[in-house]
């Protein structure tokens, strides 16, 4: 009877225990679900009174507008001078990759033999006639080699232009402090703009307090 009831307080105590064991998987796959809020900045303009300061303000609209103008011809400029870069880039690449290449071609080579002779942790050189087993390093073992990516032109282009062309012209920034020597106010916060909790600000356009 001692005996039963032991048996029977460990069969419900091991349930007990997977209970909680699960328990603690849903609590984190529930917290793993919430995904994490996003947030941006929100800027509101506010225009000065009288006519001199919105006078002002289409001064501020004018310099943004050759601003960014002036920021668009530079970064195509740019982009027109940057191809003997691309060239010598795309050609440095490619010697890399041949290298790589060579490589993976000797490596497979060994591999493919390995695999044939069945040497490895299946076979050791002391497998026939010996008893027992002795542990033998395969450096292939894990997997075959695995063969390099030849590059491609326009992912080099692309991330040379990235790097060198698409620079801040500060453009925004600019028009900001005119419009702020104008009279004006520039306002910005932070708001939620996607996974949002209850209390998260929203943009003022999904707001229905009107963002205040």
């Amino acid at each position: 009877m001692v005996s039963f009831s032991r048996r029977h307080s460990g069969r419900y105590g091991l349930i007990r225990g997977w209970s909680a064991v699960w328990g603690s998987l849903s609590l984190l796959l529930l917290l793993g679900g919430c995904a994490t809020p996003q947030y941006a900045t929100e800027t509101r303009y506010v225009p000065p009174d009288g006519e001199a300061g919105l006078e002002c303000l289409r001064g501020c609209h004018l310099d943004l507008m050759a601003c960014q103008a002036d920021c668009t011809a530079r970064r195509e400029a740019c982009i027109r001078e940057i191809e003997p870069q691309v060239n010598a880039a795309f050609e440095a690449a490619l010697r890399r990759y041949e290298v790589e290449r060579r490589h993976y071609m000797r490596e497979r080579q060994f591999y493919q033999l390995d695999r044939a002779m069945h040497i490895g942790l299946y076979r050791d050189p002391f497998y026939f006639g010996f008893p027992g087993a002795l542990w033998y390093p395969d450096h292939y073992y894990d997997g075959p080699p695995v063969p390099p990516v030849a590059p491609e032109r326009a992912a080099i282009r692309a991330e040379l232009i990235d790097r060198e062309c698409n620079q801040p012209c500060g453009c925004q920034s600019a028009f900001d402090a005119c419009y702020v020597g104008c009279g004006g106010q520039v306002e910005k916060r932070t708001v939620c703009i996607k996974h949002c909790g209850p209390g998260d600000p929203l943009p003022a356009r999904l707001d229905p307090s009107g963002g205040s």
